[in-house]
């Protein structure tokens, strides 16, 4: 490591890396969300912390106040460590018993909301991997129509080949499973068993709005970056005190977000 002395405030900024071959100098933050941050690294890995260890998520004026950083910092922060969570989603795909169904965000909900389809908020498509009838990882995507392309686009990005996969029978769905040459299995929205069938598609749904209502207020703006931390959430609620650590490897690992702020 060398610290280079032409950089302005060289004595408080991290040392460089030195390649013993060539001699390019690489930030230690190089390739992550912590490049070019205004914010010190200690701030950022107790903002890790503090996201990590609140399974209600925290609130951009929440975070402010714990780093004492401006509320467009903070919010800057959080949109990194959920981009963070996003990258790290999208490298898993559901296998065995897949229930794929759709549901529908938009402001402030009121109870579980409106499931059905035809209406004018933003469509979301929800899988659940099941086994042994318990729920074990789940994505949620925003899609902005229900058209096979669409659809298809997303259970190719999501799903294992052989999977079995449950629906309600939406046209759409069976086109798919046939696209996709999966078994389907449907079981209709009128038929009596069909609330037992997809009960913890319900129960995610339900407990998704009660996330988003509870701590970010039901906004509607930034919907896709909500349901990422949510998954992110809910895929390693059994992580334990191993949170902190792997979410930390994600903000790592994860592509640089630029901007000015922080």
């Amino acid at each position: 490591m060398v610290h280079a002395k032409h950089r302005r405030d060289a004595d408080k900024r991290m040392p460089l890396l030195e390649c013993t071959r060539c001699h390019r100098q690489t930030s230690v933050t190089a390739g992550t969300i912590f490049h070019k941050s205004k914010i010190p690294l200690n701030k950022w890995f107790l903002a890790v912390y503090l996201v990590a260890n609140d399974k209600r998520g925290v609130a951009a004026t929440t975070l402010a106040r714990n780093l004492d950083v401006s509320y467009p910092t903070a919010w800057l922060m959080l949109k990194k460590i959920r981009k963070a969570m996003a990258e790290r989603n999208s490298l898993y795909r559901l296998g065995g018993i897949v229930q794929v169904d759709d549901f529908y965000l938009g402001g402030v909900s009121h109870g579980d909301g409106k499931r059905g389809r035809g209406t004018d908020q933003n469509t979301v498509i929800i899988g659940v991997s099941l086994k042994q009838g318990t729920p074990v990882h789940c994505f949620m995507e925003q899609v902005s129509d229900m058209s096979r392309s669409t659809v298809l686009n997303v259970l190719s990005n999501r799903l294992d080949p052989n999977v079995i996969l449950e629906t309600d029978g939406y046209p759409t769905y069976a086109a798919c499973a046939k696209e996709l040459n999966v078994s389907h299995v449907v079981t209709k929205s009128s038929d009596d068993e069909a609330h037992e069938v997809f009960r913890w598609i319900d129960t995610l749904v339900s407990n998704l709005k009660k996330f988003i209502d509870g701590t970010y207020h039901g906004r509607v703006q930034h919907k896709q970056a909500y349901l990422d931390e949510f998954v992110y959430r809910f895929n390693r609620r059994a992580a334990g005190a191993g949170l902190v650590q792997r979410l930390l490897d994600a903000c790592a690992f994860a592509k640089p977000l630029y901007a000015s702020t922080a």
